[in-house]
């Protein structure tokens, strides 16, 4: 009798674990993935992250000669930096900063020469120079100074305007020749060539290539 219950047992036990066997597994939930649903979003396209503007400027196309002389025209010496050519930008700050303090320099004596001459020709005796050497120089003298001076900062304003265009110049060919081969690898080559001749077949010959650089 307990021999029968054993098995009963058993077949019950083994029956469940059947069951339990056979059952359909729990499903899996899968998130749908970011990317997934940035593409399904754009209609299959998964947009393409995109860098900030300046980022852009700077090495869309590096080295671009229109960008490197923008650069120059908008700040002097930034346009060298652009083409990394630092050792130009004390050069060029120097010749730039030497033409503005020239300009200063006789923009001021201009002013202080129109000034007293004006005291001197205004008929007012209580009005003639006080300031040396101004007070020592008569009106004639004075007027030719003032021309000369006048002179002086319409030269040294002209040049200022070229040595500011000369940067940007400089920073446009800078640019340009930037992946230019200057290497001293000049090979000349006997090669055969063929050429064809109007009313007749090709003729053969020799030329000569000559190959600069790489």
């Amino acid at each position: 009798m307990k021999f029968r219950n054993i098995l009963l047992l058993l077949s019950v036990i083994l029956n469940t674990s059947v069951l339990h066997a056979q059952e359909p597994a729990a499903p899996v939930i899968v998130l749908p993935d970011s990317t997934a649903m940035a593409a399904a979003d754009s209609g299959g396209v998964v947009p393409i992250e995109r860098s900030g503007f300046i980022r852009r400027f700077f090495t869309d196309k590096y080295p671009n000669p229109r960008k490197a002389a923008f650069l120059s025209l908008a700040l002097p010496g930034a346009g060298q930096a652009y083409n990394k050519s630092w050792w130009k930008l004390p050069i060029v700050y120097g010749a730039l900063g030497g033409m503005v303090w020239f300009e200063v320099d006789n923009v001021k004596q201009f002013r202080k020469l129109r000034d007293n001459y004006k005291l001197l020709v205004d008929g007012d005796d209580n009005t003639n120079p006080t300031e040396a050497p101004y007070d020592r120089i008569d009106a004639t003298s004075m007027k030719k100074y003032r021309d000369q001076w006048r002179r002086y900062v319409e030269q040294t304003s002209l040049a200022l305007g070229l040595v500011y265009l000369l940067t940007a110049a400089d920073a446009f060919v800078d640019a340009h020749l930037h992946s230019f081969d200057v290497s001293d690898d000049l090979s000349l080559r006997v090669v055969p060539k063929a050429q064809t001749v109007p009313m007749g077949g090709p003729v053969f010959g020799v030329g000569i290539q000559l190959g600069l650089g790489r």
